[in-house]
Parts: structure tokens; sequence; C-alpha cells
């Protein structure tokens, strides 16, 4: 666990990421951004017609699904501790030959169904990032997603929390936990993911007074092969060979490492069942996060 204080030294790890992943390719690496945090950028087609943040209320929360959700897997770890405070987790323990692989989610869904097929079929679980609009307009790959994984938030409709008062923020981030709940059956509190990964110290202070002071971002680490991120990098639609190459060149990272992928990511609906099959031959087993950061 490491302080959002470090998010200068996160952001050269990020480019330096950034650039690593582009090496094989001869197109050039985007540039840096000069933001203090690390964030990602918005696939130039996504257009949905968000719930406009600016007019969140506690009580604003949908009307629930119709037909009756089934019920989630019972969570093998008892529910996180929450820290007096905000805690940014970069990964988990060496120690546990784990890791956890997370969906972004809350745009497309193309890609979805296919990609929990295999999860299926490989018996791997994972924790899903999930903005609201996309439960609300998928409710059936929701149920889908709940029955078998985690759900946590990742905003309602994805504004730059650093934009958001205090107030709006801890209104989002319930507005998103208390519809998912719907589907899951449980809060997602104490764990979530900003959206873009865009915080700040007073975001995340923000949140934990929210009770959700556990801000999940993901592993980026030297290894004996290099610099290795467990951002896959298929939101910038890179190649599928290039999607595989990231996540298996963080298999350096070992135990604990935290791996993020998306939910509408055709590449890594390609290759995902491979990077599976990778991961286990390097005595890896697959978790979600609260699973993976239980003592």
């Amino acid at each position: 666990m490491r302080p959002v204080s470090r998010a200068l030294s996160l952001l050269t790890l990020v480019s330096a990421a950034v650039a690593l992943g582009c090496s094989r390719s001869a197109e050039p690496a985007p540039p840096a951004s000069a933001s203090p945090v690390a964030t990602e950028t918005p696939r130039a087609e996504r257009t949905p017609t968000p719930t406009p943040s600016v007019a969140l209320s506690a009580t604003a929360v949908p009307t629930a699904p119709t037909a009756a959700a089934p019920a989630a897997r019972p969570p093998v770890a008892p529910p996180l501790p929450a820290p007096s405070g905000a805690v940014e987790i970069e990964r988990g323990t060496r120690a546990r030959k784990e890791v956890a692989l997370t969906f972004d989610c809350g745009w497309r869904s193309d890609a979805t169904g296919d990609i929990l097929r295999i999860l299926e079929e490989e018996d791997v679980v994972t924790t899903w990032f999930m903005m609201g609009i996309w439960a609300e307009a998928h409710p059936e790959l929701t149920r889908r997603i709940a029955a078998k994984h985690e759900l946590a938030t990742h905003s309602w409709d994805h504004p730059d929390y650093r934009d958001l008062t205090d107030a709006q923020i801890a209104a989002d981030l319930k507005r998103t936990d208390d519809y998912l709940r719907t589907f899951s059956g449980r809060s997602s509190a104490p764990i979530w993911r900003a959206p873009s990964a865009a915080r700040d110290q007073r975001v995340m202070d923000a949140a934990a007074r929210a009770g959700f002071p556990l801000h999940i971002f993901w592993t980026i680490e030297q290894t004996p092969a290099g610099l290795a991120s467990g951002d896959s990098l298929d939101w910038m639609e890179i190649p599928a060979a290039r999607v595989r190459s990231n996540l298996l060149r963080a298999i350096g990272l070992g135990g604990g490492a935290i791996l993020v992928v998306h939910c509408d990511a055709e590449a890594t609906r390609d290759v995902l069942r491979e990077v599976i099959r990778e991961y286990r031959k390097a005595g890896l087993q697959f978790v979600t996060v609260s699973q993976l950061l239980r003592p």
C-alpha cells in the first residue's frame, strides 16, 4: 500500500510502461500527461448517453432491475478492514502466488459475453470496476458478472472526480454502489477505482470519508526483465499481440500483482484464454481484489 503522494513517481512509471508497451510497434508512444496522476484516455468513439454527474443525490438511485438477480458467489475472504484514511493500493502480498485480474467496465459490451464465457470455462474469478450507466444499460450481463465475480464502483458515468465537490464525489460513489448492490447483494466498499484513474489527495480523502478508503490502482515495477505494468493498455486499442505481450510481461511482477483490462476490448478477448493459461503455468492463480488483499 502506498499513499497518493507518490503519484508523481507513478506518472513516471506509467509513462515508461506506455513507452515499453509500444516498443514493438513503429507507431510512437503517446506523450506523457502533465497531470500529476496517471490517467487513461477515453476512446474517441465512446459516446454513451451519460446521466449528468452534477445533479447527484444520495437518494437518486435508479430503479432496481425488475427480475430477481441471482445470488452472487459468497465471498471467500471476509470483508476487508477499512483504514482510517485514504490509501492507494498497487499490489497485494508477494507471499501468495495470486494475482487479481480487474476489468474496467463502462462503455461498449461487444466483447463482454465472450470474455465471461472464457472466464467461466477457465474457472477464473475477477473484479469488475463498473460504471453505473453500463450496468443500467446491460442488466443481464451485469447479473452474469455478479453471479461469479466481484463488483466494485468505477463511478456512475465517468466524470473527472477532480472537477466535483466532495459532496458530489460521495453521492456518485453511493449512487453507483447502491445500484450495483441490487445485482451483487452486497456493498463493494471499501474498494473503488477512480474514472480514468484521475485522482488527487482531495478526491481520495473525500472517497475515504464516504466509506471508500481503498483506491485500487495497478502494479508497476521493475522486474529482472525490465519495467512491467499490470496495465494491458487495451484501452489504447493496440493490436491483440501487444496486449498479450504486455500481460505476459506482467507475469514477472509475481504474486500480489494487480492487472487491468477492459470489458469492451476485443484484443483482450482474443488473447484472454492464452494469458490465463500462461499465468497458471507460472504458478499464479487468479483471485478477486478482496481475496488478494485479505490479511
